[in-house]
Parts: C-alpha cells; sequence; structure tokens
C-alpha cells in the first residue's frame, strides 16, 4: 500500500495531511469541499487559488498530491488549467470539480488528461473518486518507474554487449532455441542469419577431439542442479582456423529446478593460450639451458682439478728441492701461486654449482674453537702477506659446533679481500668475539669504500667491488656469493659496512649450535 493510500484511507491512520491544490473562485464551494474531506476523516493540507497567475505559481516545484479544479474561472477555463498542471507536474492526478459538464466536453477533458470528474451538486461522489485517483496515480507511477528500471538495465546490458569482445549467446531449452548476438560475426565471423539458431549448428562447429567431452559436460551441468557451466575448447572460423575459446553459461531454472534458458558467453581466447605457452616454452628453454651450464661447469672444474694437482704438487717438489736454482725457483713460485689461484676459482666454480643444483652448500658441522681456527687463518694470511699487519682480537668463549673447512674458507675469503683492497700501510683487524648464543667474525680494513650502489648486491654470483689502483682483480666474483651460502648453511648470517671515514667492516654471525643442512638461495639472512 502506497503513502497516499494509507493517507487517504479511512480505516488506516493518517501518516501524513494530504496536500491538495484546489482552483476555485467561490469561497463557498472550496468550504463544501473542504468538508467532504473533514466528514471522511481525512487530513488535507489545502491551498486555494482563483486566478491564473495564481494557480501557475503554485504548479512550481509540484508539491501537491492531487489537483482539484473548477472548469469555469472567471478569465481563466478549466481546459488551459488542466493544460498548465500537465505541463509542470505530469504524474500528479487531475479531478474536475465543476457545476455542470456536458458528456461530450467530459470526455474531451479526459481525453487531454483529466484522472476523473465530479459534479457539484454531487460532491458525495469526491472522497471515493479521489481515493481512486490516488491508487490509479500510484499505480501509473509504479509502472512507469518499472518501465525506466527495465529501460536502463537493458541499455546498460546493450552498452556492455557492445563493451565486450564476448559472444553472446542466449538458449532456450525448451524450444531448442539459440539466440546469438551481434557480436559473433567480429569473433568468428559467421553472419548471423547464416550460422543458424540451432544448438547442432554450434555443436559441429566444436574441435571433433573435443566436441564430444564439451557436449557431455554441458549436458551434465543441464541435468544436475548446477547453475554454471565452463570448458575450453577449440573452435571453427568462418575463415576455416582454429581458435581457443573459453565458454561459460548460466542456467535459470524454476522454482522446482527445471532448466528453462541457459545464457552465456564465449570468449576467444588464441591469443592468450598463446602467449602462455610460449611463456612456458622459454621458461622451459631458459631452465634446460641454466641445467646444461651449471653441469657444464660442475664437469668442467670436477677435471680440472686433477692436472691442477698434478701440477702444484711438481712445483711444490721442485721448490723444495736443493739444487733449484734461484731463476728455476722463482719460476716454480710463480707456477704453484698461479695453481694455487686456479684451485681456488675451480672450488668456487664447484661450490656455486652445488649450491645451484644442489639447493645449497652442504656442511658438517663437529665441535670447534673459532677463536683457534681464526689464528690458523690468520697465520696462513701472515705467510703469504709478509709485508701487511694482521692484528687479531679474540674475547669470550669461542666454542661451538661448525664446519672447520668452510668456516676457514669464509675467514679466508673475507680476509683475503680485506687485503687485496685495503690501504696499503694499514691494519687489516681481526676479531672473533663470543656470546651468549653466537659467535661473531669480523674482518675489518682502511681504504676506499664499497660504492653505495653495489653494496645491496654484493653477496650476489659473478658481482666484484672495484680494485685499488695498481692492483689486479682475478677473482670470477663467486666468492662472497659462497661465503653468504656457508654461513646461510649453518644458520647465521653475514652484513657489510662501508664508509670512507670507517672503512670496510664484514661482521659474520655464527650460532653456536647448528644442524647439518644445505643452505637455500633463497633462505633470508637470520639476524
Amino acid at each position: 500500500m502506497s503513502e497516499l493510500e494509507r493517507t487517504f484511507l479511512v480505516d488506516a491512520p493518517p501518516s501524513r495531511p494530504l496536500s491538495i491544490l484546489l482552483l476555485e473562485d467561490s469561497a463557498l464551494d472550496a468550504q463544501l469541499i473542504s468538508s467532504r474531506f473533514e466528514e471522511a476523516g481525512i487530513d488535507v493540507r489545502l491551498e486555494r487559488v482563483d486566478n491564473k497567475a495564481g494557480f501557475t505559481r503554485a504548479l512550481e516545484g509540484c508539491p501537491f498530491d492531487l489537483i482539484l479544479s473548477d472548469y469555469n474561472v472567471p478569465g481563466f477555463d478549466g481546459l488551459a488549467a488542466l493544460s498548465a498542471a500537465r505541463s509542470a507536474c505530469p504524474d500528479t492526478p487531475f479531478v474536475f470539480v465543476s457545476g455542470a459538464l456536458g458528456e461530450e466536453r467530459a470526455i474531451e477533458l479526459l481525453k487531454r488528461g483529466a484522472t476523473d470528474y465530479v459534479l457539484k451538486d454531487r460532491l458525495e461522489r469526491l472522497v471515493p473518486c479521489v481515493t481512486r485517483a490516488l491508487r490509479e496515480a500510484e499505480g501509473e507511477l509504479r509502472r512507469k518507474r518499472a518501465e525506466e528500471a527495465l529501460r536502463k538495465s537493458e541499455e546498460r546490458y546493450a552498452l556492455a554487449i557492445r563493451a565486450t569482445s564476448d559472444a553472446i549467446w542466449d538458449w532456450d531449452l525448451e524450444a531448442d532455441f539459440v539466440q546469438w548476438n551481434d557480436t559473433l560475426p567480429q569473433v568468428f565471423g559467421y553472419a548471423l542469419e547464416h550460422f543458424g539458431t540451432h544448438p547442432d549448428q554450434w555443436a559441429e562447429r566444436i574441435h571433433p577431439e573435443e566436441r564430444e567431452q564439451v557436449l557431455q559436460g554441458i549436458r551434465g551441468a543441464i541435468a544436475s542442479s548446477a547453475e554454471h557451466w565452463t570448458a575450453e575448447y577449440r573452435f571453427l572460423r568462418a575463415d576455416g582456423s582454429w581458435r581457443h575459446v573459453l565458454d561459460r553459461g548460466y542456467i535459470v531454472r524454476e522454482p522446482g529446478g527445471r532448466p528453462v534458458r541457459m545464457v552465456g558467453a564465449m570468449q576467444d581466447i588464441s591469443e592468450r593460450k598463446r602467449t602462455e605457452e610460449e611463456r612456458q616454452r622459454l621458461l622451459q628453454e631458459a631452465h634446460r639451458r641454466a641445467e646444461f651450464e651449471q653441469q657444464l661447469m660442475g664437469i668442467v672444474s670436477h677435471d680440472l682439478r686433477n692436472p691442477l694437482s698434478a701440477i702444484l704438487m711438481a712445483g711444490t717438489l721442485l721448490l723444495r728441492h736443493q739444487d733449484t736454482q734461484p731463476w728455476q725457483a722463482r719460476t716454480a713460485a710463480r707456477i704453484v701461486s698461479s695453481a694455487e689461484r686456479a684451485h681456488r676459482m675451480i672450488r668456487d666454480l664447484l661450490d656455486f654449482t652445488q649450491a645451484r643444483l644442489g639447493g645449497g652448500i652442504p656442511v658438517s658441522p663437529a665441535p670447534l674453537d673459532l677463536h683457534e681456527l681464526a689464528a690458523q687463518v690468520v697465520e696462513e694470511a701472515r705467510t703469504a702477506h709478509p709485508g701487511r699487519e694482521l692484528l687479531l682480537l679474540r674475547t669470550g668463549d669461542g666454542q661451538g659446533r661448525w664446519d672447520a673447512d668452510r668456516i676457514a674458507q669464509v675467514l679466508s675469503n673475507i680476509l683475503g679481500n680485506a687485503l687485496r683492497h685495503g690501504l696499503d700501510g694499514t691494519p687489516v683487524r681481526i676479531e672473533t668475539e663470543g656470546l651468549e648464543a653466537q659467535v661473531l667474525m669480523r674482518v675489518h680494513n682502511q681504504g676506499a669504500p664499497i660504492p653505495s650502489e653495489l653494496l645491496p648486491h654484493l653477496f650476489e654470483p659473478l658481482t666484484r667491488g672495484g680494485t685499488r689502483p695498481g692492483h689486479s682483480d682475478r677473482s670470477i666474483g663467486l666468492g662472497l656469493y659462497i661465503v653468504r651460502q656457508i654461513v646461510l648453511a649453518h644458520g647465521g648470517s653475514v652484513e657489510v659496512h662501508s664508509t670512507a671515514d670507517e672503512g670496510t667492516t664484514f661482521t659474520v654471525r655464527l650460532p653456536r649450535l647448528v644442524s647439518a643442512r644445505p643452505a637455500s638461495t633463497h633462505e633470508a639472512p637470520s639476524t
């Protein structure tokens, strides 16, 4: 029940006064009309005007539920009043209340848009007439709203169809009739009149290898209680080419569940399919290439170790021979030095390959005093660099479980970098500090700082820092990557701090108790 109806029905409490505009030049007649509403128990707010100017002003904004008008007003007849009201308030009921109206004139007024008419000598008809007029006006308003909503919905649907590149279909399951939208020619090249409206004409264009599976799927969805159906298949274009499509449908069912209609959209996904297939192909190719390169690196590095070991052994024997001439000793020393450097490079290559292929560098923890290990590594460095000052500081408890060879490799690598890049004439400081749950190793040197843009990438493979003038860097850029992998395998972390004023400091944090495990190249360093 509408608000106007609740307002006007006698057996319902009024929600608000009924707003009425009355065009009447007779004050007495206006009083009689108002009395009829009072007698019916209807609360009204009556605004009376008696001329054209007042009537026109009152219509501005159309604030009334009902318009009552005498037909004969001096200088302003009922037909002109009706025309003005229909122009300003087309949805407001308009009822003539007049002394005399012939049948022909009354019919003409109704044709012009009047809702009804009541003769003044029969005012007992006024309330029922107005009640009916309000109900009809409310119904008409609802109808117009429904039509407007439908129009907007259809407009949105039409715009959505224009915006999409899908072929939209509507299948009447009872009549077995399929209707296609206008995008079918654009997407698949078929003229609507030639494509056909029977489902079989769609089915026969599905690729033979997929047709039965698609048909079984759509039949199964219709026969079940499902609401949606989806399938991917190849569909024949009018030019004879096959296109990959994604077809999706919605099944409309009656309240009892019986399917009566199915609406869907068929989308050409050929380009997306080709892009995805090409992406997968490139990924597989890159994966195969990376595996081959890493396996080749591992094989070559491993096979080079045997001849290098022989060269290193022969050079060492020459150095130890008592009858060796000075020039022979110098040559042998260069051979040993070059072989040791090549041996370190091969070791780095093997570690790099194992980290990439096996997911990390394996470690074998055993009881170890990190202070003693640091002293051994520093002593070896002093022997190799007699002209450099190395300061070793050890504090706290250095006991823990680590892989001695791998930790020595970490410290040797970082210390070698400090000696190579540190400023001549300045000491390199090595510290091992035992804390409650971990032991720290720090290596510090003075010299040019590591460029800030390089710091975030310093522990990535094949990354090298700058070299001091007059010093060649024969590193292949794997040392710090391997350092990080070894530290991660021990559950620790490594970081670097480098400025022009403070120099460069590498800090390694190692927990005292670890289990043997490979390091993951994707694992974040613990703090």
